[in-house]
């Protein structure tokens, strides 16, 4: 239901949350330095991009921040290139997002509103990419991502502090919306319309001559579709991996180290005793050597305990020092000096006086420095090892900052350089279909395509405090299409396809025409003396057409057919130059929900969501026009066409 409002209203309203609200870290990680404060200029680091309140959002900002999103969707669509990214409203998007959050951060400190250091902390805390083995937040990690992003602490703490804002002021906006009966009722009753037509498809296929196109109308038909063929942005890639193995035969603790290491820890070697008990506190001395001496006769300490009206506490095994701490060291002498089986003498502590039952006694003997060297080796090698590998990728970055290359360090240290043919963002490789990248390209990959051209070499982790690779985009091959004699076959078969759709157009235009005038369709077929496949009845409803919208499978016909006059036909283009459909509508049963309780309630609930949202857009466009906000056209058209590739 809701993917059925959604295409119902504006798609504003769809849109909005994602103009809205920029997700913490997502956000914090799109957006470059911020430098610079001069007035509007051109798209260099200190030019402006727009001004909102008293805060500026660059024209360097703006570009890292789409170049980013770019990436990110590249993942997922290999096929994208940054000239549609942008010509397809990502550039938009992202300057409206921007814009919105400087402006509810704007106008939250106008009103005296904050985000306190505290807080920001606990969200940065809370990223996992930010978080140790343990869970727990690392100085370490969160240095080194905020190094392989390009950004400063500061502008991750202005992005988290604009977002709190956020969440502190635009919830309100939307609260307690309410929504007349007499909208509800006719959308209700929308999902319980039904409609009933026939389809058909006029194949290009069935239009195809059995003939070779001429090679200039094939590259006529190749250079007016090119975009259609572009290969997106490839990179190659030399690297090497390297992992803390590579230190184990090469770093051992000195004799002089093993033996600091067992004099530090001479109190975990050294001889032990531990004593299972179960132990009585009692008031007096005299009632706790009356106790002692019935457990003594014979009875139970438990049936003892009981026969005085106490209970007994199982404390279990526990050494002489803890005892002492958790009682007193009276205690701890009477019970270490009783015999395993037998009853200590009572001892007093804070709580009163102590009788125990020794249940067992376990001595382990002193262990000597060479009972334990294997050990105290095993724990200073590891401690070694990791220290060496935190100093050795710290010495790999500063060579890389001093201008060495990847193999000036590779050779230094030993290391093997590979390099990937020319990948495509998820890895792939569009020359050759079975080619795998190895699994340490899923976190090569994203450091590799978030790069600029002259980036030095960078220090990649692998596996945390494991495994490492340090790696360098050797080649960046533009997104642009092959050739034509590499793709003929491919390009062919499209233009023929092409040309065939042409045809299978005038068909169905008339086809559709002669519906039109009260024809059925069939006949209309029959008439088009074209052999085509069979006519295809439908009968569906509308709350049908939505539960399949939420699963993306509706047929562009059957959406078609919900858009239609009752009694009209119409065409509609397959997808890929496949042919044309031909919809028409016979019949149209409209529902009737005002005696659906359930249904007026889901869509009172549906409409309660949009007109929030609404509200809080409104909101928003409210804050910025309180703040002002002014945006520099000429510096974006600039950058514009700058990331389109456009002089």
């Amino acid at each position: 239901m809701i993917t059925f409002f959604r295409n119902i209203f504006s798609s504003k309203i769809g849109l909005f949350l994602t103009m809205c609200f920029v997700a913490l870290i997502a956000f914090a990680f799109a957006s470059a330095d911020v430098t610079g404060s001069g007035a509007f200029g051109g798209v260099t680091g200190s030019g402006t991009a727009a001004q909102v309140g008293d805060s500026k959002l660059t024209t360097s900002e703006l570009s890292q921040s789409v170049n980013n999103a770019f990436r990110a969707e590249q993942r997922e669509n290999t096929g994208l290139d940054l000239k549609s990214f942008v010509e397809g409203g990502g550039f938009d998007g992202i300057l409206d997002r921007l814009i919105n959050s400087f402006s509810i951060s704007a106008f939250g400190n106008k009103y005296g509103m904050t985000a306190g250091k505290r807080l920001v902390d606990s969200e940065i805390a809370d990223i996992p990419s930010f978080q140790g083995a343990d869970g727990q937040f690392s100085e370490e990690n969160f240095r080194r991502a905020l190094q392989q992003q390009g950004i400063k602490e500061q502008q991750l703490r202005d992005d988290f502090t604009r977002n709190l804002l956020a969440d502190q002021l635009l919830p309100v906006a939307g609260f307690g919306a309410s929504v007349p009966q007499k909208l509800v009722a006719p959308y209700a009753s929308l999902l319980l319309e039904a409609r009933e037509g026939q389809v058909a498809i006029i194949p290009s296929a069935a239009f195809i001559e059995n003939m070779t196109p001429a090679d200039a109308a094939l590259s006529a038909f190749y250079s007016k579709n090119s975009s259609r063929y572009t290969i997106p942005e490839r990179r190659t890639i030399s690297y090497s991996i390297f992992s803390k193995d590579r230190f184990n035969d090469k770093i051992q603790p000195t004799e002089k180290e093993i033996q600091g290491q067992y004099n530090l820890d001479k109190a975990k070697y050294a001889a032990s005793e531990t004593r299972n008990i179960d132990q009585v506190i009692l008031p007096t001395q005299a009632a706790a050597k009356a106790l002692a001496d019935k457990i003594s006769g014979g009875d139970t300490i438990g049936a003892a305990a009981q026969s005085v009206g106490l209970s007994v506490a199982e404390v279990g095994s526990v050494n002489k020092s803890a005892l002492a701490g958790t009682a007193s060291q009276a205690v701890a002498d009477a019970v270490f000096s009783a015999a395993s089986g037998g009853v200590s003498a009572p001892a007093q502590s804070a709580l009163g006086w102590h009788i125990a039952k020794i249940n067992d006694v376990t001595k382990v003997p002193a262990q000597t420095l060479e009972q334990v060297r294997a050990q105290i080796v095993a724990e200073l090698s590891r401690e070694k090892i990791d220290v060496a590998m935190a100093e050795l990728t710290v010495t790999m970055e500063d060579e890389f900052a001093s201008g060495s290359t990847l193999t000036d360090v590779a050779t230094a240290e030993g290391l093997k350089i590979e390099s990937t043919p020319a990948l495509l963002a998820n890895g792939q490789n569009p020359e050759d279909q079975n080619y795998r990248p190895i699994p340490e390209m899923q976190r090569i990959l994203p450091v590799a395509f978030s790069l600029e051209e002259d980036s030095d070499p960078q220090v990649v982790e692998i596996i945390p405090g494991q495994q490492y690779a340090i790696l360098n985009v050797t080649n960046i091959t533009e997104a642009a299409p092959p050739p034509l004699n590499a793709i003929k076959p491919v390009v062919t078969r499209d233009y023929m396809l092409d040309e065939g759709s042409k045809k299978a157009k005038v068909v169905a235009d008339q086809i559709a025409k002669q519906v039109g005038s009260g024809a059925t369709l069939s006949k209309a077929i029959a008439d088009a003396k074209v052999k085509l496949p069979n006519i295809e009845n439908i009968k569906t409803t509308r709350a049908d057409l939505a539960r399949q919208s939420q699963q993306g499978q509706v047929p562009p016909p059957l959406t078609l057919m919900f858009s239609m006059a009752e009694g009209t036909a119409k065409t509609l283009k397959a997808q890929q130059n496949q042919g044309w459909f031909v919809v028409n509508l016979n019949k149209i049963d409209r529902g009737d929900a005002s005696q659906r309780a359930d249904l007026l309630n889901a869509t009172r609930a549906q409409f309660k969501q949009v007109f929030g949202n609404e509200y809080t857009e409104q909101f928003i466009n409210a804050m910025k026009a309180d703040v002002g906000v002014e945006r520099n056209e000429d510096a974006l058209s600039a950058l514009k066409n700058q990331l389109m590739g456009r002089n």
